[in-house]
């Protein structure tokens, strides 16, 4: 790779890190292409990006957002918007390729994390979980309350029936 060509892939990792704040670093060292298409599928679908990227041009692009961080070994990058999304994703192929895939670290809101964070991000509820548990609890008031008044119809009709 030329000189040209390495500074692009460098300005454009700044700005796609500055613009997504969740980033994963991955090592995939072993694993096959096939597999590492469904990861990539996956990571597509929940609006994340996924790149393999020399670790020396990581290491700049991360840097020119102020985080420091250096990597070792055959790393993959996956980033986007959604953290807890991604991380459940990473985390179940890592769970399902634990030979050949782990999760390395991640850059959470400019903030180097380790595995355990990834793994302990990856048990909380999505956003559209949230808001089921969120309308479930708002509904469950207001279903009590309608039981209650048609009971309290009912017990009226009946003594008006006496």
């Amino acid at each position: 790779m030329n000189k040209v060509k390495k500074h692009e892939v460098v300005e454009q990792l700044t700005t796609e890190f500055t613009k997504d704040n969740n980033i994963f670093v991955c090592d995939y060292k072993g694993s096959k292409t096939k597999d590492l298409e469904v990861l990539r599928n996956a990571v597509r679908d929940a609006e994340g990006k996924v790149q393999v990227v020399k670790n020396n041009l990581a290491k700049i692009a991360l840097a020119n957002n102020g985080i420091e961080a250096s990597y070792e070994e055959n790393n993959i990058f996956i980033w986007g918007d959604d953290q807890i999304t991604l991380a459940k994703l990473i985390v179940k192929y890592s769970e399902a390729h634990k030979d050949v895939f782990k999760v390395n670290s991640a850059v959470i809101e400019g903030e180097v994390k380790d595995t355990d964070y990834v793994i302990e991000v990856s048990k909380l509820p999505t956003k559209d979980e949230l808001l089921g548990m969120v309308a479930y609890m708002m509904k469950a008031p207001v279903s009590k309350m309608a039981f209650g008044l048609q009971n309290l119809i009912e017990k009226k009709q009946n003594n008006e029936e006496e």
